[in-house]
């Protein structure tokens, strides 16, 4: 009996120093922790505030209420949980090892910094190096944001869920990613961005899961009117508005050896209506050169390796006013699909061109094919787009060109054949077409027709344009390098139309 109670006793002695011990480790612990995160974060030029708790026994740390500050921007959490520190890989192996950070119910404001591209010195990397950090899973619930970027253009975006598994810093820390990790899974509500003074960026849904991408309800939208957008701008430029019914990326990977690269094995456009007008009775067109589609391909900061794209069941318009108080002039192309094949711009690639396919049906009635190719690291950026309109009518005929330039067309096109191959600087080609019964009339600005200008330039149509196929060649049509690829094909598809009628 004695020796149960004397057994007792020294069991709680040692029960009570433990106690006293892991008190004391806590409190010591949790000052160390509050001190190391004071100095480090104001190192950074940060305030900061938080509630620690600690567990010693079991390498757990909480932060309640937390509370990080720079200039206006500020980071607010409930709580932030670290759990099963390893003291043995901190003391032994001079690496942090963690099994999870949660971070809970947080938010983000304010105002973003500006970029600075501050040199980053050897003795910066060596002590950068020396980082090493393990973290088994990253867990972030429920984080907003609400801020404006350094143009005080706002950006929003709500119940931010992140999950990172196996994240490790010490593998990659002196490359541009400066990090690894096994799994990622990010989901982000109500994205919403502003990114001019005309137009803003949002999307309803954003899932990162198995290396593969979906985004809901796509939308660019306008902010202004088409009355007025244009005297927000510098110089003369669409005004767009997208919706898209989702978006799907799949199968990607980003690495860094040789160099940065972006891969994906598949990427589907599903069901976008796109509408883009332009007020062209304004403002001056900017002078600045636009690059060919390879060209700004090939001059990405990263390998790019895209093994497909396809666009489904979608619509374009465009529209365009080039005189005040006049309806615009429109084009649709409607049941609008896409296929594009290899969006590569490394130079060890085996297939050389990419190859786009395009199938519509322009101004609802006339079916539209389209297949245009080019090598994306050929310098000389040479292509060819080549394709086929059938049954064009003269209403849809005159959709365009009435409106801007007061010009009706009567008749017919049966077909048309078209073939082009050009450069950044000059094209070449063949347009075949055949017409039926065509005539031009010249209106005045109340739409009626200027008998004796109408009959003057029917005088230049030819009489095989009237009836039956019209073969002609384009040559050496220079390329406007301050206009779009579009515009320099349709200048090419222009020419040759003029040859076959006058």
């Amino acid at each position: 009996m004695k020796i149960t109670k004397l057994f007792y006793k020294k069991f709680l002695v040692v029960i009570s120093i433990i106690a006293i011990v892991l008190f004391g480790l806590n409190f010591y612990a949790k000052n160390k922790i509050d001190e190391v995160l004071q100095q480090k974060i104001t190192e950074k030029g940060f305030e900061y505030s938080g509630d620690i708790s600690v567990n010693v026994l079991f390498g757990n740390v909480a932060i309640n209420n937390v509370e990080l500050s720079k200039d206006s921007l500020k980071f607010q959490s409930n709580t932030i949980s670290v759990s099963d520190f390893s003291y043995y890989s901190f003391l032994i192996n001079d690496k942090i090892s963690i099994g999870e950070v949660k971070v809970s119910t947080s938010s983000i404001e304010g105002k973003l910094p500006k970029k600075t591209s501050k040199p980053i010195s050897k003795k910066d990397t060596l002590q950068h190096k020396k980082e090493e950090i393990f973290i088994e899973s990253i867990i972030v619930n429920n984080l907003n944001v609400s801020v404006v970027d350094a143009a005080s253009y706002p950006i929003k975006m709500a119940n931010i869920n992140i999950e990172i598994s196996d994240f490790d810093l010490s593998a990659n820390s002196h490359k541009k990613i400066p990090f690894s990790y096994d799994n990622l899974f990010v989901e982000i509500d109500n994205f919403e961005k502003k990114t001019s003074e005309v137009q803003a960026i949002k999307f309803k849904k954003f899932e990162f899961k198995n290396n593969d991408i979906v985004i809901d309800s796509l939308q660019i939208v306008p902010l202004k009117s088409r009355k007025n957008y244009i005297y927000h701008l510098p110089y003369e430029k669409e005004l767009l508005d997208l919706v898209a019914k989702q978006i799907k990326i799949s199968d990607i990977k980003i690495e860094e050896e040789p160099n940065l690269s972006f891969s994906a094995n598949h990427i589907l456009v599903d069901n976008v209506f796109f509408d883009l007008y332009l007020n062209a009775s304004v403002l001056e067109a900017s002078k600045k050169f636009k690059p060919l589609y390879s060209k700004s391909l090939r001059d990405l900061p990263f390998k790019i390796d895209v093994k497909s794209l396809d666009i489904k069941d979608s619509k374009l318009i465009y529209e365009e006013q080039t005189k005040k108080n006049h309806k615009p002039g429109i084009l649709v192309f409607d049941e609008l699909n896409a296929q594009i094949k290899n969006i590569n711009n490394s130079e060890y690639k085996t297939e050389k061109f990419t190859v786009v396919d395009i199938q519509s049906k322009f101004m609802t009635d006339s079916a539209l094919k389209i297949r245009w190719s080019f090598d994306i690291n050929n310098k000389n950026d040479d292509f060819r787009i080549s394709g086929s309109l059938f049954h064009v009518n003269s209403k849809n005929m005159s959709s365009f060109i009435l409106p801007a330039y007061n010009v009706k067309m009567d008749g017919y096109i049966n077909e048309m054949f078209f073939d082009f191959e050009g450069n950044n600087s000059v094209s070449n080609g063949k347009l075949n077409i055949d017409f039926k019964n065509f005539n031009i009339k010249i209106l005045d600005k109340q739409k009626n027709k200027k008998k004796f200008l109408s009959w003057l330039a029917n005088l230049f149509v030819k009489d095989t344009s009237k009836q039956g196929m019209v073969k002609t060649k384009v040559e050496k049509l220079e390329r406007d390098q301050t206009k779009s690829f579009w515009n320099y094909f349709w200048k090419n598809i222009e020419k040759g139309l003029q040859k076959s009628l006058i």
